[in-house]
């Protein structure tokens, strides 16, 4: 005697598998995760103005101290130039936006505003005009 299943015990069957599917590779990742955590990795600070992520160049941990030396060298002189040219390209970002609102539809500009508030914020120590008081005037 075979026992056929009915279309609602294949359904309920293959809904089953697939949660169990879905539990278990979430479960594997969560411990993946965890596994490979952060203790992991040696922790090394960002170094502005390198290519690549934290650590990526494998610096000793002599080398990483002198990089962010020399960082802190020229951070002067980046953050003059930014203070001198922040406003310039600020100034023209804000001229290409208002002639770009002119040419979309409400839902667009909507979406536009959307998407900026999105915007991820700048990055601790992002020299950013509000850090600086105007430039003076020219001479």
């Amino acid at each position: 005697m075979t026992s056929e299943r009915s279309p609602r015990q294949i359904r309920l069957l293959t809904a089953l598998l697939l949660l169990a599917t879905f539990v278990l590779g979430a479960l594997f990742g969560a411990g993946l995760a965890h596994w490979d955590g952060p203790w992991r990795r040696p922790h090394h600070r960002p170094i502005p103005f390198l290519p690549g992520p934290p650590g990526a160049l494998e610096l000793s941990a002599a080398q990483e101290a002198k990089a962010h030396e020399i960082m802190e060298r020229y951070r002067p002189q980046l953050e003059q130039v930014m203070h001198e040219t922040f406003p310039k390209v600020q100034a023209i970002n804000d001229q290409m936006e208002s002639e770009l609102r002119a040419i979309l539809t409400p839902e667009q500009a909507k979406r536009l505003d959307e998407m900026k508030a999105l915007r991820p914020p700048m990055p601790p120590g992002f020299m950013h005009p509000r850090m600086f008081p105007p430039p003076p005037p020219l001479p």
